[in-house]
C-alpha cells in the first residue's frame, strides 16, 4: 500500500498538475489531519486516511492541493497542516 507520506513528497517533487478535487474531500481530509494534531507522520497516516475516509488518489489531490496553497509543508518527511485548527 502507497503512503499518504510517499505520495505527498513524490507529488511535491513533481511538475504534475494538481489532481480534481472535491469540497468534501478537502474538508474530511483537513478535518481528519487536524484530529492526528495537525501532523501525518509514518505511523499515523493509515489511520488518517481511514479517518478521512478517502482514496489514495483523492486523498493525495488534496494533499497536493494544501501543499500547493501553502495551507500544509513537509517537515522531515511528515505532514504539517498549517490551516484551520492548525494555524
Amino acid at each position: 500500500m502507497i503512503r499518504i507520506l510517499t505520495l505527498t513528497a513524490a507529488m511535491a517533487a513533481s511538475a504534475m498538475p494538481a489532481l480534481a478535487q472535491s469540497a468534501a474531500d478537502r474538508a474530511a481530509m483537513i478535518s481528519a489531519i487536524e484530529a492526528a494534531g495537525c501532523r501525518v507522520t509514518a505511523s499515523n497516516n493509515s489511520a488518517v486516511l481511514s479517518s478521512a475516509g478517502l482514496s489514495q488518489d483523492a486523498a493525495a489531490a488534496v494533499v497536493q492541493s494544501l501543499l500547493n496553497a501553502g495551507q500544509a509543508v513537509t517537515e522531515g518527511g511528515d505532514l504539517v497542516l498549517k490551516t484551520g485548527a492548525c494555524s
